[in-house]
């Protein structure tokens, strides 16, 4: 039996608090990023503002399904760090948002002042109010129910839940907020605890790329969101019906397959570990990025033993031992037997922030980073963007660019910051928190709203400030050429994912999500620009669908199938996200910038030459190292531009050109993870 898509979007007019209720007429839309971009960008020429006072969030047409992972929380509007349109994602919070009675929320201008946003619907009514809150008050301080003294976004998050639970039946309610990181810089994020037994779990999620958090606050002037209602959803209830699509491509159930393919963010049998911690941590080996990018320039044997002494030997062994083995093991808030969420009390811990604030800082003790990433957490900060800025600081002071006393930070001495492998030479405990307590510092710096002003609107503008200040000039010995980061505009910038590959620093679109190709394999550089797009358009398979792409062996084979058999819509679901993509890619591209700093170059130029050591006998990388060898300047602008070119090729080609992802997942191209397992 097929149903119609009914869609329902809630527009808020935050100047004047009124709000209104519509069907979405264009066919267009079936996403929360279709809807995003369509408000977006129609807004964008209505008022010729490249930063329209617009934003929106919503969840895919399968969010009030049995399916799980399909309840992912899509947030998009401009972002001040980007410098462009953006999307950001938390897990779990559109199985709650689903019970408002409504898919998409658009909010337009600005409120009269700080406040919080309540959602709700109650016998057959949706109603959206604004109340004043002081968010500032709360981020010093705030007791929760138990007894536990919260600070910043947790604190804030707690006191509009306390207030305002009581409107809301049991545990459908959630609340997502933002913290002090959102007032001061263009770097804050969302964040959201589910609710459990009346409860806030330790269990948050963030949408934590973009800088959207500081959006929402600085132009429109709401501090956090709380949301839910008694709406049911009477759609996709039949696990026999969900189940048949999953017995036709696959020969087993829903929750078989999605068991089989999501085995790496759980529990892998083989490897003793799982979750993205542990299993990155395991196999990332001599690509481990450590002490702000300098371990690139180590002998491949030399990173080999810093990854076994350091990671497998300790930080990486304390996570076993203190989570995988007891099972500490949760989901996002939505039912979902992946259970990807795995935690110690109060700290969660995934692979790029316990990377971003840990190894990339010099940390490699779970003390030591525990300490700084909650810290961070608690001021609603990015956790890839900070250990970018940081360790980059870090690193600048290490080697005399940077004076300390400049900023009131503690003299250079007090961290300990040179590449090292032996613990003999590195106390991992002692000296892990040495180097976390100095992050923690350049952290608060960044929230002195006079003394940390130059690096409140991201490492871009950071590194141009410093290198104006102390008047270097000469590429090479300038502060911007120790940062890690990709350019979009006059001051946009993002700090890359943790993988060393070139796809991460690709002049794709969006960066910081991804939206590129990640596999570590050599590509010529072309090619590698045409599986970017190629990537993006899978990727949308699941953002656009507002599921969690730790699902996306399924999902980029069937979620295709499900959604337009089930509402009987007669489109190429492809073909749709392809044009979405190159939507965004003809308005966003125009402004991707080339690399502005030696780091980046050389972070493309020692991957290639990692190749050439592993004995790869291809006469294109051949060619690469010779011209990074004779001018890297030069060779790495060629390179960008190869990438470039294969980008536009890609997009001018269409969509009958993206290859098929079919099921069985199995049969799917296997990611880096799983082919080291079976040693290949």
């Amino acid at each position: 039996m097929t149903y119609p898509l009914m869609l329902r979007e809630l527009v808020i007019h935050l100047d004047t608090g009124e709000y209104e209720i519509n069907r979405i007429e264009d066919p267009r839309i079936i996403g929360p990023v279709d809807y995003g971009w369509s408000r977006y960008h129609t807004h964008l020429h209505m008022t010729g503002q490249r930063d329209p006072a617009l934003f929106t969030f919503g969840g895919g047409p399968l969010a009030g399904s049995r399916i799980p992972g399909t309840r992912r929380l899509v947030f998009c509007s401009y972002s001040p760090l980007w410098d462009g349109f953006y999307i950001s994602s938390m897990g779990g919070a559109a199985y709650i948002l689903h019970r408002v009675g409504v898919d998409f929320v658009c909010l337009k201008g600005e409120a009269k002042q700080d406040s919080v946003l309540i959602l709700n619907h109650k016998n057959g009514q949706v109603t959206a109010r604004l109340e004043p809150i002081n968010p500032d008050n709360l981020w010093n301080g705030y007791a929760s129910p138990q007894g536990e003294w919260l600070t910043g976004f947790y604190a804030l998050q707690q006191a509009v839940f306390d207030r305002y639970k009581d409107e809301y039946e049991g545990d459908w309610v959630r609340v997502f907020a933002v913290g002090p990181g959102s007032r001061y810089t263009n770097q804050g994020i969302i964040g959201s605890n589910p609710v459990r037994r009346g409860m806030l779990t330790p269990i948050e999620d963030w949408a934590g790329r973009g800088g959207l958090g500081s959006r929402l606050l600085q132009r429109h002037r709401i501090a956090a969101c709380i949301f839910g209602g008694d709406w049911i959803d009477p759609d996709l209830q039949d696990s026999k019906e969900i189940d048949a699509y999953f017995m036709t491509y696959y020969q087993q159930s829903m929750i078989k397959t999605d068991l089989g393919a999501t085995e790496k963010y759980r529990y892998v049998p083989d490897f003793q570990t799982g979750g993205t911690f542990g299993v990155n941590m395991l196999t990332v080996e001599e690509k481990l990025l450590s002490f702000n990018y300098r371990s690139i320039y180590q002998d491949p044997s030399e990173r080999l033993k810093q990854h076994k002494e350091f990671i497998l030997n300790h930080y990486l062994k304390q996570f076993n031992e203190e989570i995988i083995q007891p099972k500490q093991f949760d989901h996002c808030g939505e039912p979902c037997s992946v259970v990807c969420k795995k935690y110690q009390g109060k700290f969660k811990k995934d692979y790029e922030p316990y990377q971003a604030l840990g190894p990339l800082c010099g940390v490699f003790d779970q003390r030591a980073a525990e300490e700084l990433n909650h810290f961070v957490d608690s001021l609603g900060l990015d956790a890839i963007q900070i250990g970018g800025t940081v360790s980059w600081l870090m690193e600048c002071i290490a080697e005399g660019l940077v004076r300390p006393e400049d900023f009131d930070l503690p003299p250079a001495d007090q961290m300990s910051f040179d590449f090292v492998n032996d613990p003999h030479r590195f106390q991992i405990v002692e000296d892990s928190l040495k180097n976390a307590h100095y992050a923690r510092e350049i952290v608060k710096l960044l929230m002195d709203k006079e003394k940390g002003k130059i690096f409140q609107n991201g490492i871009r503008a950071a590194a141009y400030a410093l290198d104006e200040k102390y008047r270097y000039s000469q590429p090479g010995k300038r502060t911007i050429d120790r940062a890690v980061f990709t350019s979009h505009g006059r001051q946009g910038c993002m700090t890359i994912n943790q993988y060393w590959v070139p796809g991460m620093l690709s002049p794709m679109p969006m960066m910081g999500k991804y939206f590129v190709y990640y596999g570590v394999e050599y590509l010529p550089p072309r090619e590698l620009g045409k599986k970017c797009v190629h990537r993006m358009v899978y990727e949308f398979f699941s953002e656009n669908s507002g599921v969690c792409r730790f699902h996306r062996k399924w999902v980029e084979a069937i979620v295709d199938e499900i959604i337009t058999a089930h509402y009987d819509l007669d489109i190429d679901y492809t073909k749709h996200q392809f044009n979405l993509c190159k939507d965004i890619h003809d308005h966003e591209s125009p402004s991707v910038v080339f690399w502005e700093s030696e780091r980046n170059i050389d972070l493309i130029w020692k991957f290639l030459e990692d190749w050439k050591l592993r004995g790869l006998n291809d006469p294109s990388l051949e060619d690469w190292i010779n011209r990074f060898r004779n001018d890297k300047y030069r060779a790495a602008r060629e390179f960008w531009e190869e990438i470039r070119e294969g980008i536009e090729e890609a997009f001018e080609a269409g969509a009958d050109q993206i290859p098929e992802v079919a099921p069985p997942y199995k049969a799917a191209k296997l990611d880096i993870m799983e082919q080291k397992s079976q040693g290949k």
